[in-house]
This record gives structure tokens, C-alpha cells and sequence, in this order.
């Protein structure tokens, strides 16, 4: 939507006006703001002082009471006589009496450093030392003056204070009284100032609330706590179902000024919030009488001067149209409308001279922009027809370079072949040769086998004999152990009748000393007969042990004879066994030289065979270095053709359209390729480092600095990036791996840069239709 002078005139008095008041207005809502902000850091500063002064105040009472203790008399002698149950009996009532009403948390007395003599408020719990604890008391014995404030003791934290105990000038120990600061302390301070507060101390990697009126809502976060502790007051505002709150977090130091933990103070700032918002309601009326006071301003001022320039303004609309037929009315005064009607006036005559002028030029310029039409169309088709007849030309060129290395490789592969043919004709001579000999040493060992089978048949034959003579000599064995018992039952016998015999002697001894000397005869031969039967009782009993052995021992060979016709059994078996095997092996083998003769007959006609092949292979690798020497000659007159192309290429350079360069890109994308393959060739000396990437390159270099959005929107121009960076990389890659001498991986190189080609090519065609002005 367009405006005219005057509008815009008192728009912009307008805008000046608006401005100057927002800037005004601004400036004292900030200084108002700042001095709002200043009274509520004010009275939040002083809402903490209040709190130190009601924690000082609970010191002092501690002390007081501490100090009231020790100067009564007695204390001291209590103490230093370690009386402990006359110093309960006086204290422990009371305390039980007066601590809950006046907020008493401890009462205890120590002796030095820091030994629990009596604790009032735990009477059976005394005597361990709180050194590690308790500061406080170490200090006040230490130092033998009083001590106040903050500290942690067995019973969490506390008001302390801290007094000597004297007995007649000398020092026996100290009195603590300890007041709470804990809920309590901080439900008063709420009672008392109408602000919330609470403690919070270092847990771990964090903080805890100790105790306070807030519960879950504290307003601080983490780091608020850690500035905070660190020294650095925190002020911060936040909002209460839509009441504004301000909230102050300030370090709290313990009894030695070391810090203890951090005060959370929120005071409710709603009437700070209703100042400030009543000071932007009064700067916003200001702003608004401003603008009113502007707007009609201006439009008393625009109506004296937008009636001539109306005039003025309809008679250039008439001079742009080219309409130069008519007067100006204000031309005759001599104020600035005047003058500017005067001017006006010349420049109509000019106009109208200029629009002749410009006619005749205009005729003269369609002359030439036919001319240069048809001149430019005629360069662009013989651009075109030069950089096709290059692009063929070269694309040509590297079929024929990428032939050339096939032809190569042919040719070696073609001499390794015959190399390798050579080498298996002597293998298969030396392995028919070697199948000879198998064949006789498979014979010999035929015949080896057939006397196998016939010594194994003589073994049969002597383990038989073996089996009836082993047999024979255990049924001799058998009979003699049969006689063997039948003398042992002989000798039973002979034992038998000596027992009788002696028994007949003793009979006959009997009755011979009963006849007297009638029987004394008889008496000595039955003394010798007696003695016959003893002596036959003894050679019995010899001969028994005897035929015991000789029994025993035959039993013995009787059961050797018996394994021994088991493994002669045995033997049998495994010589028919083996019998059966030699046959079989023998029928094998002779099998098998029958076969070494036949194969020794296939090798023979195999190594005439190779032999004829490998003639072959070599005819083929002197046509293939044939092939490629002329493949060669074509390229050297190729890439002179391909020279004079790109010169002729290069002369169309300086016209910098970009379907021109489109098309020269085209061309200088081949000629890449070919001096990549050129190199692989070994027909250049072109290294990896001085290849062009694609941003130094020409297309690249233009791609760069595209700015036409015509251009830059094109689909093809933003496909374009990542084919021709794939292709300056392959190529790139392909002669790095040429050096390495890996020949094979880098013409697979090249094949990725062709295809990676054809996609760019196919790209600037698009492009360049896109871009070619219609004929």
C-alpha cells in the first residue's frame, strides 16, 4: 500500500514523536524499575540482617546463661572435684522444667580439651571426648574465654555458647548451654517478620534443607546455593499463583566466620510489582497524549503544502508518460514551489528532447541486438559442433587408451600362460615318468604280496603242529597229576598203618611191664617197633609235603598249557586273517599298475597336447604387443587432435555465458579422464598431488561462484556436487594406486570415475537445454 506526502509526512512526525516518547518513557520505567528493585534488595538485605541479629541474640542468651552458671559458687569446687551427681542434683530438675518453655537444647559441662563431664539434658551419657566436634569447647578451654555462635555437636546443629569454669582463679573446665535453631527458631522468625526462611546445607555433591518454613518449595536451584555459599549473594524474583515473590540466598557463617550453610529469605514483593506496574500505566499515557498531540500537528502542517506538490506530482506522472503537453501553474512564484515549478518546467523540455533522442537510439539498438543475436547463435553452434567433435574425440581416446590396457594385460597374461603351459609339460613328463616307476615298484610290491600269502600259509600250518603238541603236554601233565594223588592216598595209608603200629608197640610195652621179666624180651622189641612206626610217621609226612608241591606246581602248568592253546588259537585266527588281506592287497595292486600304465599313456598325449597350446598362447601375446604398439600410434594421433580441439575450445572461453560454460565444462570433464588414463598408460608423468580437485578445476571454480538463483535452484545444479567430487576423488585414487603399482585396483578406479563421468555429462546436458536462449 502506497502513501502520499502528506501521510507520510505525519507518519513520520508521528514516528518521531512516538520514538522520542518511548525512549523518554523507557529511560524513566528503568530508573523507576531500578529504584524498585533497589528498595527490595534493600529490605531483603535487611530481612537477613534481621536474622542475624535474632541468631547473635540467641548467642548472647547462651553465653549469658553459660556465664550466669559459672559464677555461681560452688560450680567450680563441683567441677574440679568431679562431683557429677551433686552437680545433677542441683541442675537436671530445673532444666527439665524451664528447656521446652524456652527453647533449650543442651546444657552440659566439660572438662578440658573437650570431655563430656555432664550433660544436664542426657544425665547418663558422659565421658567421651568431643575433640573432633566440638570447636567451640576446645577453644574456650583452649583460650579460657568465652565462645558463641553456630555449630554441629552430637545433637545437630545449634545456638552455642560456651563459658570457663573457674575454681579460685583456677581453670577446672566449661559450661555450654545450647539453644535450638532448628524449626523452631525458624517458625519464630516467621511469626516475628512475616518472611519465609530456611537453611540449607552441604549434602554430599549437593544441599539439603536443614530446616525452615518453606517445606518443597524452595525458589533456589543448585548453583543458586553453591554462588551463594561461595560468598556471592543470590537475588532473584519468581511467581506465587500470579504474586510476585523475591528471594535472597546469603551464606551463613558458624561461630569462627567459616561458612556453615545458605539462608533462602522469601519476602512477598507483591506491592513492589503493584509500584511498578502503576508507574508503566502513568508512562504509557504520556506516550499516548504525545502521539495525539503529534498526529494533529501534522495534519495541519500537511495541508499547506500538499496541495501544490499534488500539482507537481500529476505533472511528472505526465512527463514519465511521455505526455510533455501542458503548463504549470505555480512556475511564477518566488518561494521554493516556485522554484521547484521553474525546474520542473525544464526538465519537461528536456524530457521531451531525450524521448526523440532515445526513439532514433532505440531504432539503432535493434539493429545491433539482431545482429549480435545471430552472431551469438552461430559462436554457440560452432561451440557446440568443436566441443561434441572434442568430446567424442577424447572419449574415443579412452576406449582406446582402456583397450590398450586390456591388450597389455592379454599379452602378459597370454606369456604367462605359455611360461605356465611350458612348466606343466615338464610336470606331466616327470609325472608320467613317475607313473612308470609306480607301476614297476606296484608290481614288485605285487609279488611281495603273493609271498606274504604264501609264508602266512606255512605259519598256519606250524601253529596247528603247535596247537596238538601244546595239547599233547597238557594231557601228559593231566595224567601225572592223577598218579600224583594216587601216592598221596598210598601214603595215607603207610600213615595209617605206622599210627597203628605204634599204638600196638605202646599195647605191647603195656603188657611186657606187667609179665615182669618174663616179658623184658618182649618189651625191647616192642621199644623198636615203636620206634620203626615213628620214623614211618616222619618219612610220610615228608613224602606228603613233597607230593603237595609237585601237585600244586602241576595244577600251575596246567593252566599255562591251557592260555597257551588259547593264544595259539589265537594265531590262527589272526593268520588266516592276514592271509585274506595279502590276497586282497595283491589283487589291488595289480589293479592299480594296470592304471599308472594307462595314465603314464594320457600324460604323454597331454604333454603334446601343452606342448601345441603353449606355441599358441605365445602367437597370441606377439599379436597382442602387436595390437598395442598400433592402439598406441592411434592415441599419439588422437591426442594431437585432441590438442587442436581444445585450443579451438579454449577460444570460445571469453564469452562467460553459462550455457558456454556448461559446454566447455563438458569437454575439459573428458580431457580429466584422459589424462588420468594417460597416465595409468605410463604416456605422461602426471602425479596425484598436481591433479586438479573439484573446487580448483573450471567447473568447479564456476560452480563456486554461482550466485544466480536461476542456476543455483536448477535440480541438476544441486545434483551436480557430488558426481564431480566423485570423480577428481577416483581419479585422484586411481593414480596413487598407479604409483603404488597396483595397476589392476587402479584401473577399477578409472571405471568409477566413467560412470561417476557419464552422470556429471548428463547433468550439464540438462543444464545447458535449460539455459540455451530459444532461436
Amino acid at each position: 500500500m502506497k502513501f502520499g506526502l502528506a501521510v507520510r509526512f505525519g507518519l513520520w512526525l508521528v514516528a518521531v514523536s512516538l520514538v522520542t516518547a518511548l525512549v523518554i518513557g523507557v529511560a524513566v520505567n528503568n530508573h523507576a524499575d531500578s529504584l524498585v528493585r533497589q528498595a527490595e534488595e534493600r529490605e531483603l538485605h535487611g530481612r537477613f540482617d534481621q536474622l542475624e541479629e535474632a541468631i547473635a541474640a540467641s548467642s548472647r542468651q547462651a553465653e549469658s546463661l553459660a556465664a550466669l552458671v559459672a559464677a555461681i559458687p560452688g560450680i567450680g569446687e563441683l567441677v574440679a572435684a568431679g562431683d557429677r551427681d551433686a552437680l545433677a542434683r542441683q541442675w537436671v530438675p530445673a532444666y527439665q522444667q524451664i528447656a521446652k518453655t524456652y527453647g533449650m537444647e543442651q546444657f552440659q559441662f566439660h572438662l578440658p580439651p573437650a570431655t563430656s563431664f555432664l550433660r544436664v539434658h542426657s544425665p547418663k551419657k558422659f565421658g567421651d571426648d568431643l575433640s573432633a566436634i566440638r570447636q567451640t569447647v576446645v577453644r574456650t578451654n583452649n583460650t579460657k574465654s568465652a565462645t558463641r555462635g553456630l555449630e554441629y555437636g552430637v545433637a545437630g546443629l545449634g545456638v552455642r555458647g560456651v563459658v570457663p569454669v573457674m575454681n579460685g582463679g583456677t581453670h577446672v573446665g566449661s559450661v555450654e548451654f545450647g539453644l535450638s535453631f532448628g524449626q523452631p527458631f525458624f517458625d519464630d522468625f516467621k511469626k516475628q517478620h512475616g518472611v519465609d526462611v530456611a537453611l540449607h546445607v552441604k549434602a554430599g555433591d549437593g544441599f539439603k534443607a536443614l530446616a525452615g518454613t518453606l517445606g518443597d518449595n524452595s525458589r533456589v536451584t543448585a548453583a543458586d546455593l553453591a554462588a551463594a555459599l561461595a560468598g556471592q549473594a543470590v537475588i532473584k524474583t519468581a511467581q506465587d499463583g500470579g504474586a510476585r515473590l523475591a528471594v535472597l540466598a546469603h551464606v551463613i557463617p558458624d561461630y569462627s566466620g567459616q561458612p556453615l550453610g545458605v539462608i533462602e529469605l522469601v519476602m512477598d514483593a507483591s506491592h513492589y510489582a503493584a509500584l511498578q506496574a502503576s508507574g508503566r500505566r502513568t508512562i504509557l499515557l504520556l506516550i499516548a497524549g504525545t502521539l495525539v498531540l503529534a498526529a494533529l500537528l501534522a495534519v495541519a502542517i500537511a495541508r499547506g503544502i500538499t496541495g501544490p506538490i499534488s500539482e507537481m506530482t500529476e505533472a511528472m506522472v505526465r512527463i514519465s508518460r511521455h505526455d510533455f503537453a501542458f503548463d504549470l501553474k505555480n512556475s511564477a512564484r518566488s518561494d521554493e514551489i516556485g522554484r521547484m515549478s521553474q525546474a520542473l518546467a525544464v526538465v519537461r523540455d528536456e524530457a521531451g528532447e531525450l524521448a526523440r533522442l532515445k526513439a532514433e537510439q532505440g531504432e539503432m539498438v535493434a539493429k545491433l541486438e539482431a545482429n549480435q543475436a545471430e552472431l551469438g547463435r552461430s559462436m554457440r553452434k560452432q561451440l557446440e559442433g568443436v566441443v561434441e567433435a572434442a568430446i567424442q574425440s577424447n572419449e574415443a581416446a579412452v576406449v582406446l587408451a582402456k583397450m590398450m590396457v586390456d591388450v597389455r594385460a592379454a599379452a602378459s597374461e597370454s606369456q604367462g600362460i605359455a611360461a605356465a603351459i611350458e612348466e606343466m609339460v615338464a610336470s606331466v613328463n616327470t609325472i608320467a615318468q613317475t607313473s612308470e616307476e609306480v607301476a614297476h615298484e606296484a608290481g614288485d610290491a605285487e609279488t611281495a604280496a603273493r609271498d606274504g600269502v604264501g609264508a602266512a600259509g606255512s605259519a598256519r600250518t606250524a601253529t596247528d603242529a603247535l596247537l596238538v603238541a601244546v595239547g599233547d603236554v597238557g594231557a601228559r601233565i593231566g595224567d601225572l597229576a592223577s598218579a600224583s594223588q594216587q601216592i598221596g592216598d598210598i601214603v595215607n595209608q603207610i600213615e595209617a598203618i605206622a599210627s597203628q603200629t605204634n599204638l600196638l608197640a605202646l599195647n605191647a610195652t603195656i603188657e611186657a611191664a606187667r609179665a615182669g621179666e618174663a616179658g623184658k624180651g618182649f618189651a625191647v622189641v616192642a621199644g623198636e617197633v615203636k620206634t620203626l612206626a615213628s620214623q614211618t610217621g616222619k618219612a610220610t609226612e615228608d613224602i606228603r609235603n613233597r607230593i603237595a608241591g609237585l601237585k600244586s606246581d602241576m595244577d600251575a602248568a596246567l593252566a599255562a598249557m591251557r592260555q597257551s592253546t588259547s593264544a595259539v588259537e589265537q594265531g590262527r585266527v589272526a593268520v588266516d586273517t592276514v592271509t585274506g588281506s595279502l590276497d586282497a592287497i595283491a589283487g589291488r595292486i595289480d589293479g592299480v599298475t594296470g592304471r599308472m600304465r594307462d595314465i603314464a599313456g594320457i600324460l604323454g598325449q597331454q604333454s603334446s597336447a601343452a606342448a601345441e597350446v603353449s606355441s599358441g598362447t605365445a602367437r597370441i601375446a606377439a599379436l597382442s604387443n602387436k595390437n598395442s604398439d598400433e592402439i598406441n600410434q592411434v592415441l599419439e594421433a588422437m591426442s594431437r587432435a585432441g590438442a587442436v580441439l581444445d585450443q579451438r575450445v579454449e577460444d570460445f572461453s571469453s564469452l562467460g555465458t553459462p550455457e558456454t560454460v556448461i559446454t566447455i565444462a563438458q569437454n575439459d570433464h573428458v580431457r580429466f579422464k584422459r589424462s588420468v588414463v594417460d597416465r595409468l598408460l605410463d604416456r605422461s608423468q602426471l602425479t596425484a598431488d598436481k591433479l586438479a580437485d573439484h573446487h580448483t578445476c573450471r567447473l568447479g571454480r564456476w560452480y563456486d561462484q554461482v550466485t544466480d538463483p536461476a542456476i543455483k535452484d536448477h535440480p541438476a545444479f544441486a545434483q551436480l556436487l557430488g558426481p564431480h567430487q566423485r570423480v577428481h576423488a577416483h581419479g585422484k585414487r586411481a593414480l596413487e594406486l598407479h604409483g603404488q603399482g597396483e595397476k589392476v585396483a587402479a584401473m577399477q578406479e578409472v571405471e568409477l570415475l566413467n560412470d561417476a563421468s557419464h552422470e556429471v555429462l548428463a547433468l550439464l546436458d540438462e543444464m545447458g537445454r535449460s539455459f540455451k536462449p530459444a532461436e
